[in-house]
């Protein structure tokens, strides 16, 4: 082959690759507006009028009203920023009333308030199905740059039936915006270890991401994890700036993370009240380990007020995990989960089926670190593997959010599985010797 029938040989491979890439986004797209249909029909949950009621935080941040006292109030450390502008940007865009901080008192004081109409929760809800779409999309990205565009699509069809994460994608709260958040971060973090163009910019969006993730639950800094973790797997081969890719994102996440929540460096000066003026002489570091400290006493309050949904020892949250995680919050699980029994087999069967799956697509993954055109494979491993440590070690209560970290890295094993199976078996279809007449 000459010169000129390499270039034209490559030039047309680049040009599928390129329109396989844009089917897999368009579908993707397609998937994801499926979480808009019938949005507003979909069951209140009591902690959509939390974000709601908190809408407010949003007129504040985007006033530069960064030191004023309602940051320092529960309210203002209680719940991470990002999902509240998303409600407040759902709330402006269809003009609706805000509920001012008496609401969200009133809440805390009664969880069964509600401070929204049937139209109200509808556009709050609408930026929580937005960030639902672009999961789905990013999803189909990371397994499109493994297995190619088949994989991709089932990946996003299982994402968009998966019951859990339909069920978040369609509520006016955090789960969701923070796995968006995670998902783009590492889609956006792959590309950059497998050879994209814009590196620099990518590792910075990348961060932002991740930023936006925490911003929105603590358990977003996964994705912060993956990625030194993935930084570290890919340093010493070819990849020799990958540490320096993964601490551009690393400092584009803190200051996101930092920025979008005046608790961290607001000034309420002359505060007499004590409940605020404690706040006053903190550091950033000393406020931001403040809020740490109050996400594991409310877990840990959670365990108290909710004994029978407890999971106080290593062996429950394994259980917990193994069964649960792989069984009702499977892509095949219930579309309404009860958590008033621990494990029942009309919820849990579906382990069966989805745990199976996603341990042989965990073993082609590990597998394909020998083969350069799955070589993403290992790092979605390793994905899968921080987020099965992360949610087990913490898991607090046997509650479906808890469950959503380990939602998108399982489909994507899967997805590579059935893939290559399906692919062997039309090979061997293919290539099946005729047999002789007579």
């Amino acid at each position: 082959m000459n010169d000129t029938s390499a270039t034209t040989v490559n030039l047309c491979g680049d040009y599928r690759g390129l329109w396989r890439s844009r089917i897999v986004t368009i579908a993707g797209i397609l998937c994801g507006l499926s979480f808009f249909v019938g949005l507003s029909r979909e069951p209140h949950f009591i902690d959509e009028s939390a974000y709601v009621s908190q809408a407010y935080f949003g007129d504040l941040f985007v006033t530069g009203d960064h030191d004023s006292v309602l940051w320092f109030e529960y309210a203002g450390y209680d719940l991470p920023p990002f999902t509240k502008y998303l409600v407040w940007g759902g709330l402006v865009a269809g003009g609706d009333p805000r509920p001012g901080p008496s609401a969200m008192r009133a809440w805390y004081g009664d969880t069964r308030k509600r401070f929204e109409t049937p139209d109200s929760l509808w556009h709050a809800r609408m930026p929580i199905a937005l960030c639902g779409l672009f999961t789905v999309v990013a999803t189909g990205r990371i397994v499109f740059r493994w297995r190619g565009i088949s994989a991709a699509l089932l990946a996003m069809g299982l994402l968009t039936i998966h019951p859990l994460f339909r069920t978040h994608a369609r509520r006016a709260m955090a789960d969701v915006p923070t796995e968006m958040g995670v998902t783009i971060a590492l889609a956006l973090f792959l590309s950059i270890l497998f050879g994209s163009r814009r590196v620099w910019l990518r590792a910075a969006l990348a961060g932002i991401f991740v930023g936006l993730a925490a911003s929105s639950k603590l358990n977003g800094l996964l994705a912060g994890m993956v990625i030194v973790a993935w930084a570290g797997m890919a340093a010493g081969r070819t990849k020799a700036l990958s540490v320096g890719y993964a601490a551009l994102a690393a400092l584009a996440g803190v200051i996101v993370f930092l920025g979008l929540n005046p608790f961290f460096y607001g000034e309420p000066k002359g505060l007499k009240d004590s409940n605020f003026a404690e706040f006053e002489s903190k550091t950033v570091v000393e406020r931001v380990f403040r809020v740490l400290k109050h996400r594991i006493d409310v877990s840990a309050s959670g365990q108290q007020q909710f004994p029978n949904d407890a999971l106080t020892t290593l062996p429950q949250k394994a259980a917990a995990l193994a069964i649960q995680g792989f069984g009702r919050f499977s892509p095949f699980g219930p579309r309404t989960d009860n958590s008033v029994t621990r494990f029942e087999i009309s919820q849990d069967w579906p382990v069966l089926i989805w745990l199976p799956l996603v341990g042989a697509g965990a073993v082609l993954a590990w597998r394909d670190r020998r083969n350069p055109r799955f070589e993403a494979g290992p790092y979605l491993l390793a994905w899968f593997g921080l987020a099965i440590v992360t949610v087990g070690a913490f898991l607090p209560l046997a509650w479906n959010r808890y469950y959503m970290p380990i939602v998108v890295p399982s489909i994507v094993l899967a997805s590579g599985f059935m893939d290559a199976v399906v692919r062997s078996a039309w090979a061997r279809l293919r290539t099946k010797p005729e047999r002789a007449d007579g």
